[in-house]
């Protein structure tokens, strides 16, 4: 039974197809690029979901990962039917992961089954643990990652029933930014340089990105992930660091964040599913 990977924008699609030569992949055309993948590839306007059908059929594919970053559209393409275009128009207002909910009942009702990447690719992080620079680090680091991190969970686990971001950034009891339609890396963006331009001081830590996956949230289908790009923008906007869920979070390039980090002393911390921290 072959499984085809729906490729977004960034680099877990790649790293999915790079490891499994036998999916089939459906690029979205402007956020994935056919010559990236060495496996058989199409390249399909998002919208245009009876294209991809015919594709599944063709290659008798069962299971689906939707894989990336995805966008929403308003200009409808001239492929899109009716169905589909009712599923927009509903979901017009509505947050991701209403709306992902109604796009994976689509696809499970033309008989196919949505599977998480997590299925494919796996992080070896554990709850509760820490990665900092052994040398620099001190007690005070801890408390004050533990103590922001606390809030940041408390908050995003409060705002998850209405269905907005997965992420927000704190300075202990200062919350800087929730993430909206932008995405994770606009919200550091945003962030790092109010915290640059009105609150740096010496000798003080920064903000603190936390990012979790919602309540009940449809990980089939958009599971948070943090990569390498995402990690060295954080540091590069003076972050103290990040603290992520250690379940229904997508790590990817994990050698590779635990080298930076370790090396530039930007911490990170694991969440287990039963942590507190006060």
């Amino acid at each position: 039974m072959k499984i085809c990977i729906i490729a977004g924008e960034g680099n877990l699609p790649i790293l999915l197809a790079e490891k499994n030569k036998d999916f089939i992949v459906i690029c979205i055309r402007n956020l994935s690029v056919s010559n990236r993948f060495k496996n058989i590839n199409y390249t399909v306007d998002m919208l245009d979901f009876n294209e991809m059908i015919k594709i599944f059929k063709f290659h008798n594919i069962k299971k689906l990962i939707f894989a990336g970053k995805f966008y929403r559209q308003n200009d409808y393409i001239k492929k899109v039917s009716q169905e589909v275009k009712k599923i927009l128009d509903e979901t017009k207002f509505s947050g991701d992961d209403s709306t992902l909910k109604k796009i994976k009942k689509f696809f499970e009702k033309n008989g196919f089954e949505v599977v998480s990447p997590n299925n494919f690719i796996k992080h070896n992080f554990k709850g509760n643990e820490i990665i900092f620079n052994k040398k620099l680090h001190n007690n005070n680091s801890s408390e004050y990652l533990k103590n922001t991190i606390n809030i940041g969970k408390k908050i995003l686990d409060l705002i998850s029933k209405f269905d907005i971001g997965q992420s927000i950034v704190a300075r202990k009891n200062h919350i800087l930014g929730i993430e909206g339609i932008e995405g994770t890396n606009e919200l550091i963006k945003r962030c790092g340089k109010y915290y640059n331009d009105q609150l740096k001081e010496e000798n003080t830590f920064g903000p603190v990105l936390i990012k979790l996956p919602k309540v009940n949230q449809t990980l089939d289908l958009d599971m948070p992930v943090i990569g390498i790009d995402t990690i060295k923008l954080a540091y590069k906007y003076n972050f103290f660091g990040i603290g992520f869920s250690q379940t229904g979070l997508l790590i990817v390039n994990e050698k590779e964040i635990r080298s930076f980090c370790e090396k530039k002393n930007f911490y990170l911390f694991c969440i287990g599913d039963q942590d507190q921290f006060e």
